[in-house]
């Protein structure tokens, strides 16, 4: 269970955020909401960079516990997460099956594709992600994370840009592939986190500093 405790971080010298705190049970669904400029994402970067490969650049307080053990360094790769960055970077040179085939290799193309299907991706699998609209692309993303073999998901605005019929599959896909995995929703709409089961959870309530320097 991934846990931030008293976490501070401070940015050429100005407070993004003080003193948060926030625990992630296993299983649970949470949505972290804030309004703009209030470190979102630089929590994330953190929290990713901690458990991924160790070491919080700039961390001015405060630790990351998982399982109960503080996370001081791992080599890395030793905790993999299931990422949605708010930049889809997907890999070029790829298909959009190839993407999915590299963090999923154990998983067959049927069961693949038929993912992306459900994300309203049929007949795109072999294009490259050049040739994708950027909601394509978005929904691409979410499915290579989705397919990752991770216990911990964690989703940065993935949603963004999608009209709402295109939002109603893609949660629902979301939500059944997701199943008792932990997962963490940065978000500015309550209704996504509402539809996805999660706990709602407002980043200006867990801490003490709020900055407009940084999202």
């Amino acid at each position: 269970m991934p846990e931030i405790r008293n976490l501070s971080f401070s940015y050429d010298g100005t407070p993004v955020f003080s003193g948060l705190c926030l625990s992630l049970p296993d299983g649970s669904r949470t949505a972290l909401l804030a309004p703009s400029g209030f470190g979102k994402t630089t929590l994330l970067r953190d929290l990713i960079r901690q458990i991924s490969d160790g070491g919080l650049e700039e961390l001015t307080a405060g630790d990351v516990k998982i399982d109960g053990e503080v996370v001081t360094h791992q080599e890395p790769g030793e905790r993999g997460i299931a990422m949605v960055f708010q930049e889809d970077r997907l890999l070029p040179g790829c298909t959009v099956l190839e993407n999915l085939r590299l963090v999923a290799p154990e998983r067959s193309d049927t069961e693949l594709t038929a993912l992306l299907g459900e994300l309203g991706l049929s007949g795109w699998e072999n294009a490259r992600p050049g040739k994708l609209s950027g909601g394509m692309r978005r929904r691409a993303a979410i499915a290579r994370a989705l397919v990752f073999h991770s216990p911990l998901v964690i989703m940065d605005e993935p949603f963004k840009g999608l009209d709402e019929a295109t939002l109603a599959a893609t949660l629902a896909c979301v939500d059944r592939w997701l199943g008792d995995r932990t997962f963490l929703l940065v978000t500015h709409s309550p209704q996504e986190a509402e539809r996805l089961g999660c706990r709602i959870t407002r980043l200006d309530e867990l801490t003490r500093t709020g900055s407009e320097k940084q999202n």
